[in-house]
């Protein structure tokens, strides 16, 4: 709970929150147009009401947006994408898009700048890059509903697209060009320059801890009281491309007195190609953060949307697993049934059940 010296009107606000956007070769072959262009959405016509029912949706953009000089789009392991992506997610009522994360260099620094640019131009809020090192000092702080929230986007993995490159090349070349990376991060500093910015709430959304994992490393959970104990209120992470725990975490800050914040270590896959076990799923957080009349804020109403990656032969789609228990959607065959059911499955034994599973 962080206290609010400024305001004391009760009013709330409803988030939902989907992970990682992976523009596969797939995708991008299946959202093609007989005219050249691109057309992303009916790959997100089943998870489109989904995401719109919020006030304030947030998901993770890893895949850079934009031509860069006569390079075609592609996907993996260099992901670009045609903007026409920006209108299916702004038509998805998607309102914030995180930046940092291992792929923002996929374009080198055209690239990086081309995607700030266009998410700007398309009206997302974003965090996590600027293009410069004085740039990225300044924080995202968004009124929603009323209550004012910063944003802090950091990245703990880069790519490295230069082979004479060392993984510590890549993160000092990536701040060098306004990236915000774990390595070097002071989050009592950056949560204090969001305060001053006039935050009353803020969230974390780190690109953090090993792929393909469906439990955080000891590394990850140290990270996460980090923030907390820093005045981190919630945190929103990404990148293993398979769905880990939420909970809320306990942390002691250096005065000896003890914070909570909700954690959701990572959210898997909204969208991708990936067909391995566990990648194929992944899930929308849907929390209330609710300031308390005189002060103060509670996050609470926090329940889980389950959603699976429907591979079909000519795209892939996102639907929620839980609206399809008891019949297929129309169309899927038997046997992906079968995996959607389990899919769900898994997720409902890796969530503590006091967090339940909806579906819509």
């Amino acid at each position: 709970m962080t206290k609010n010296t400024e305001n004391s009107l009760p009013c709330s606000a409803r988030f939902r929150v989907a992970g990682d956007m992976l523009i596969h070769g797939k995708l991008l072959n299946s959202a093609l147009c007989p005219d050249g262009s691109h057309d992303f959405h009916l790959h997100f016509a089943q998870i489109k009401n989904i995401l719109k029912n919020a006030d304030y949706t947030i998901t993770n953009l890893e895949t850079t947006v934009g031509k860069v000089g006569d390079l075609p789009y592609s996907g993996y392991p260099r992901f670009n994408t045609p903007e026409a992506l920006l209108d299916t997610l702004r038509d998805a009522g998607v309102k914030f898009l995180t930046l940092a994360n291992n792929h923002i260099l996929d374009r080198g620094i055209e690239g990086l700048r081309t995607t700030t640019d266009n998410v700007r131009a398309w009206g997302f809020d974003f965090g996590g890059v600027n293009c410069s090192p004085e740039k990225k000092e300044k924080p995202m702080v968004v009124d929603i509903c009323g209550m004012r929230v910063g944003f802090l986007c950091y990245t703990g993995v880069m790519n490295i697209v230069n082979s004479m490159e060392s993984e510590t090349e890549a993160v000092e070349r990536a701040e060098a060009l306004g990236v915000k990376t774990l390595q070097h991060a002071d989050f009592a500093a950056d949560v204090r320059s969001a305060r001053e910015a006039g935050a009353e709430l803020v969230f974390a959304l780190p690109h953090w801890g090993k792929e393909y994992r469906r439990k955080p490393e000891d590394e990850t959970v140290a990270l996460a009281k980090q923030m907390i104990a820093a005045g981190v209120d919630v945190i929103l992470g990404c990148h293993s491309h398979m769905v880990q725990p939420v909970e809320y975490l306990k942390a002691e800050t250096e005065d000896g007195r003890t914070r909570t914040g909700l954690v959701a270590y990572s959210l898997g896959n909204l969208i991708s190609n990936q067909s391995d076990r566990y990648t194929d799923s992944g899930i929308v957080l849907d929390f209330t953060v609710r300031r308390l009349e005189g002060g103060g804020f509670l996050t609470e109403n926090v329940r889980i949307l389950p959603t699976y990656c429907w591979r079909q032969e000519n795209r892939v789609q996102t639907l929620c697993s839980k609206k399809y228990l008891n019949v297929a959607p129309e169309g899927m065959d038997t046997s992906t049934w079968l995996r959607l059911k389990e899919s769900y499955e898994e997720l409902r034994e890796l969530i503590d059940e006091s967090f339940p599973m909806v579906e819509e």
